[in-house]
């Protein structure tokens, strides 16, 4: 099942995020940016719903010139709730990606358009790679673990494009000559 919007906040809460923007930030550009996304409009609605289970509380804490800001903490009932939502059965990672989709119409693409897409996906990886290896700050054996396995993946994919490209750059062409031309020079 995939983790619900309720699951991820209890989530920012616990690793510290304790205020919507906090936990819209730990989404966009902290440390959960690279493995979930969680939309601004959900976040409110599911700390309320937290709120009204008694797996959070809120306090509100004053600002100079400006609306108090809403300060949210997990309880323990909340902690109890996130082990349990975790250990259920999550759903397999599945790999939505405009390159793959992109790639199954490689035979449309000129050998230069191909090669461009490949470049960029190749360079893309590794600078995901590296940007991963220079993040500090990381406290928890999971968060450490996640970012040495996501960097090694990154470098994987990479190295694996580079490796295989010629093949696929052959077999393409193996594809175009064995098809019939159509009327606009492509082949079908």
């Amino acid at each position: 099942m995939p983790l619900d919007s309720k699951t991820l906040c209890l989530g920012a809460l616990d690793a510290g995020f304790n205020t919507g923007y906090d936990i819209r930030k730990a989404f966009e550009n902290g440390p959960f940016q690279h493995y979930q996304s969680l939309s601004y409009g959900s976040i409110y609605p599911a700390l309320n719903a937290l709120l009204a289970e008694g797996l959070v509380t809120c306090r509100p804490h004053s600002q100079d010139g400006r609306p108090d800001k809403k300060v949210y903490t997990i309880t323990e009932a909340g902690r109890s709730a996130l082990r349990a939502a975790l250990l259920q059965p999550l759903e397999f990672d599945r790999l939505r990606s405009g390159f793959m989709f992109a790639l199954s119409f490689a035979h449309r693409m000129a050998p230069g358009e191909l090669s461009r897409l490949l470049d960029d996906y190749i360079r893309g990886h590794y600078d995901l790679a590296d940007e991963l290896a220079r993040i500090d700050g990381v406290t928890t054996p999971g968060d450490r673990f996640l970012i040495r396995m996501g960097a090694d993946v990154c470098r994987a994919w990479g190295r694996w494009i580079e490796e295989n490209r010629a093949a696929l750059e052959h077999d393409i062409q193996a594809y175009r000559t064995a098809r019939v031309p159509l009327r606009d020079g492509t082949h079908g």
